[in-house]
């Protein structure tokens, strides 16, 4: 006979809240499988550990239905679950997985639980290999539930059967070593619906029958638990070992993304105070500095938000409205088009960088400001060529066009672009390139540290992409450093000057689906508004403007708790959306980005602020 030792698959998740579990799909039960319209196969093939069906004895037969009325000639147990099983042990050289996770056969005993029972042990002969770990240890173990004999008549029966146990029952110690699990009806201790938050005095019950159920060295089951991401993820904080749903894929979803819908104990920053000395007031603007958090939307801000512990240098600007983000050809933009749209003032196509929808190119900021002599940077935690970067200095019909934008670049008006790029520049390295960077009157830099920002004269600071690489991945205090540098050198100018900031990555957080990785980008960007608010603050003539070029991910948070910095979240998709994004603006002529308008606005606001005419 088959021993079951209990082990706890719930893994406390380190770097986590400390109540978070990680189940896997060994602890994911198909609940009433034989109603899906693919019995068997639609769970076995997401890997679920559990698998139920409801018998019925008839006529000597035994019938796969939740009810008599909906008996089918068709639906034996044997055609839809034992020779499935035996078709799986065939295809995956003699296990039900190929990994070798276990699967369990929940069988809830409708009619009278000895004569079902004694069919069952019949039906079962000619398959008994597959579910006897005595004959393979990778069997599939059959557990009872329903109408099944008394405890004390346990033994009589074939030891690869198992029972389901309730947590109301007594058992004897050799009745004990047949329960495979516990279950019991969630409705006797809450009528919760799955949505919201339990009441507190009916969590309560529900974590002490858990911890009990766990004492004696079971897994505990619920049935009747409503089927939704919510239910499930609080049945696992909860410590339910064994999760059910009607719906398989969701629950697949669900199991297989906790830990990138997690995210908790990240860094938390200090959060600067402005003086709002000239926010909203009406005088020219000497200096403005566009931030753009690439696909981040307001869940992502208020992600980092709560990460931060409940504050954030975003949220300490008061002036604030919303754009329209949708690019000429389609609902959502890309960062080609939504950078473009914040460059020039004019929609386009996606994949385009600035040019019309008629493929004409059109001028960017830094080129209008530059006939004003106002100097112009961009700094990115990308490669320099990126679609947004680029929209503020290059003139193509495809993104991917790396090369000739860093041509572009280089011939651009661009007084100063710091990010990553080092190893397309090496790429072109020879004696063209050379001449081509001397004419220009264009300093080359690929060291973070050797850059001087006290020297004078056009530089490009282009550094290998793994110093610009994720916040996960170690770029550390690169923003905050490089765009300190940035103001130093461009602060000089006496005409001022227009500087664009990108917080690249938070939008490959959501491309990813990875809570963690966009949270950390998005602390890290919000560290780099704060140094933008403390120069405004300094500066008096200073215009800080903090927006996105699209949302992406669909990100909705689910839970979370401020105080302790960790929240939940859920991804709709990994590619952009059309969602209106934020604009918020600090300093001089602030009260401009109020309101809600095209993305293609912001370019004359910035326009205004210098008192310039678009």
């Amino acid at each position: 006979m088959k021993r079951l030792f209990f082990l706890p698959a719930c893994i406390i998740a380190t770097n986590l809240y400390a109540q978070t579990k990680l189940h896997t799909m060994s602890q994911a039960h198909s609940h009433n499988d034989y109603e899906r319209a693919i019995p068997f196969y639609t769970a076995a093939s997401l890997g679920f550990g559990y698998i139920e069906a409801d018998i019925h004895l008839q006529n000597g037969r035994l019938y796969v239905a939740h009810d008599s009325k909906q008996i089918s000639e068709a639906r034996t147990l044997e055609a839809l679950y034992l020779e499935p099983i035996a078709r799986q042990f065939e295809l995956n050289k003699g296990k039900p997985y190929a990994d070798g996770a276990p699967m369990r056969l929940l069988i809830d005993l409708k009619t009278a639980g000895a004569p079902t029972l004694a069919a069952l042990q019949q039906a079962i002969q000619p398959y008994k290999k597959y579910f006897d770990s005595r004959m393979n240890p990778n069997a599939v173990q059959i557990i009872l539930s329903g109408n099944v004999p008394p405890a004390d008549s346990w033994q009589q029966y074939d030891p690869l059967f198992y029972f389901d146990g309730r947590p109301d029952s007594t058992y004897s110690a050799t009745a004990m070593e047949r329960v495979a699990l516990i279950s019991t009806d969630m409705g006797k201790y809450t009528s919760w619906n799955g949505k919201g938050t339990l009441v507190p005095a009916e969590q309560q019950a529900i974590e002490r029958q858990v911890a009990a159920v766990h004492a004696m060295g079971k897994p505990f089951r619920f049935w009747g638990a409503a089927s939704s991401k919510s239910t499930y993820y609080i049945l696992m904080d909860l410590g339910v070992d064994v999760i059910g749903s009607d719906h398989p894929v969701e629950l697949y979803e669900v199991m297989h993304r906790t830990r990138e819908n997690l995210s908790g104990n990240t860094p938390v920053h200090s959060v600067y105070t402005p003086t709002y000395a000239t926010d909203a007031t009406k005088v020219k603007s000497k200096n403005v500095i566009l931030m753009i958090g690439d696909g981040t939307g307001l869940a992502q801000m208020f992600a980092g938000y709560t990460a931060n512990r409940g504050d954030l240098n975003i949220f300490r600007m008061k002036q604030l409205g919303l754009s329209k983000t949708s690019s000429t050809d389609n609902f959502h933009t890309d960062s080609a088009a939504g950078g473009t749209a914040l460059a020039t003032g004019s929609k386009t196509n996606n994949r385009e960088i600035g040019m019309d929808n008629t493929y004409v190119a059109i001028p960017s900021l830094p080129e209008k400001l530059a006939a004003a002599g106002i100097q112009s940077g961009v700094l990115v935690t990308e490669e320099i060529t990126g679609a947004t970067p680029a929209s503020f200095y290059g003139h193509t019909r495809d993104r991917d066009s790396t090369r000739l934008l860093m041509h572009q670049l280089i011939n651009s008006k661009i007084q100063l672009a710091v990010g990553g790029g080092k190893e397309v520049l090496e790429s072109m390295q020879g004696s063209a390139l050379q001449q081509e960077l001397a004419k220009a009157g264009v300093t080359l830099v690929d060291q973070l540290d050797q850059w001087d920002p006290l020297t004078r004269g056009r530089r490009l600071v282009i550094l290998s992409d793994k110093v610009v690489n994720s916040m996960q991945e170690g770029r550390g205090d690169y923003l905050k450093k490089a765009l300190q540098k940035t103001l130093q050198q461009l602060g000089r100018s006496k005409n001022g000057f227009f500087l664009m900031v990108e917080g690249s990555r938070i939008d490959h957080g959501g491309h990813f689906n990875n809570l963690e990785y966009l949270v950390r980008e998005m602390l890290d960007f919000d560290e780099a508004v704060g140094e933008a608010l403390r120069f405004a603050d300094q500066q008096k003539e200073t215009t800080v403007i903090v927006t996105a070029d699209h949302e992406s991910g669909g990100l909705s948070l689910m839970d979370g708790d401020i105080r302790q910095g960790w929240l939940r979240g859920s991804f709709a998709t990994n590619d952009h959306t059309g969602i209106p994004v934020m604009v918020f603006a600090y300093g001089p002529n602030s009260a401009l980005f109020g309101g809600v308008y095209e993305n293609t606005e912001v370019f004359g606001k910035i326009l205004k602020c210098f008192r310039l005419q678009p």
